[in-house]
């Protein structure tokens, strides 16, 4: 099957690779690039927290850019969002790593429910966010009276390709389904200036979404071709091709 893959690099090539090995095309059709804030990571840095909190990979990979991390950074607990991302933490050093279920508000509660290590004004939680995001994770924080500081280390840039710059990822034979990961990358391919030929090629593709919320930014004349992920993971994701 030929598939088209709108996730931001480094991932997209990720999942161009999976697909080959499952047998299938993948077509690349990043609608984002990372842009890091590694001021703002330094300085965010520079004062003690309790523990740190990651709900993409992204913000791992700001870390990465930060030269001379001292050894007993890695010490403190990371909280990711879900398997993928605390992944990432462990490839970087930290030494305990936390996973959730891929869902922001639960990791949210996983970490309001510790224990150790305790939280408060002087030693909050450091939320490595980026730009744009869900507000469910930190909202929920609040609502538990976790203490928070919130740094946007990463801002996720959207880039619009040509009308032209999309002929030449579709080609002319139809694509068979679409992945999307977020609802920001919904939202811009659903925004493209698509030609005849490409509106074409799309025209009887599947949608695969990873989550619900995903699913609702499809315009409704696609929600016929539309599935969701049993769960919110990639496997699961890729299981639906």
């Amino acid at each position: 099957m030929r598939v088209l893959v709108t996730r931001p690099e480094p991932a997209a090539s990720r999942t161009a690779a999976e697909l080959m090995r499952r047998g299938h095309e993948p077509l690349l059709l990043p609608l984002a690039v990372a842009e890091h804030d590694i001021n703002a990571l330094a300085a965010a840095l520079a004062r003690p927290h309790a523990a740190i909190a990651v709900t993409s990979a992204e913000a791992i990979r700001a870390l990465h850019a930060l030269p001379d991390l001292p050894p007993e950074f890695f010490d403190m607990a990371c909280f990711a969002v879900g398997e993928s991302t605390a992944s990432a933490a462990w490839n970087l050093g930290f030494r305990s790593v936390v996973a959730g279920d891929n869902d922001g508000m639960a990791l949210a509660r996983m970490i309001a429910g510790q224990t150790d290590p305790a939280f408060s004004s002087d030693r909050p939680l450091l939320y490595l966010a980026g730009s744009p995001r869900a507000a469910g994770f930190e909202t929920e924080l609040a609502g538990l009276n976790v203490p928070v500081e919130i740094c946007e280390c990463y801002r996720m840039r959207p880039l619009a390709p040509s009308s032209s710059e999309i002929i030449q990822v579709l080609g002319t034979a139809p694509v068979d389904v679409i992945l999307l990961y977020s609802s920001e990358s919904a939202r811009r391919l659903f925004d493209l200036p698509l030609s005849k030929s490409g509106q074409a090629a799309l025209s009887g593709t599947r949608i695969l979404c990873l989550s619900e919320k995903i699913a609702a930014v499809v315009p409704e004349q696609f929600r016929s071709r539309t599935q969701v992920a049993p769960v919110p993971t990639e496997a699961s994701l890729l299981s639906l091709l």
